[in-house]
């Protein structure tokens, strides 16, 4: 059962301590540094990475769509609509 003596388990446990360094912060920022480095890296290098040529791609307009698009881009003027609406109130 339960020892009186004891108290609860958090409170009786020794916090560890990493003996070759003063305190457990340098080691918790020293892991956050190295972490955050790894991940910089590792985005520097998906973001530098080049396209490959296999994974490409090249999708060819048909010449009936491309001329329909410029047809409708000079038809169509570009138009603003403003909607109010207008409601009454009842007191009641």
């Amino acid at each position: 059962m339960f020892n009186e003596t004891q108290g609860k388990g958090d409170e009786n446990m020794d916090a560890f301590k990493f003996t070759a360094y003063p305190s457990n912060d340098i080691v918790a920022n020293g892991v956050t540094v190295l972490v955050s480095a790894w991940f910089l890296v590792a985005a520097a290098a998906i973001l530098g990475d080049p396209a490959s040529p296999y994974t490409q791609r090249v999708v060819e307009a048909k010449p009936e769509q491309v001329a329909a698009a410029e047809v409708h881009a000079r038809a169509v003027p570009h138009v603003h609509y403003t909607v109010m609406v207008m409601g009454k109130r009842t007191t009641g």
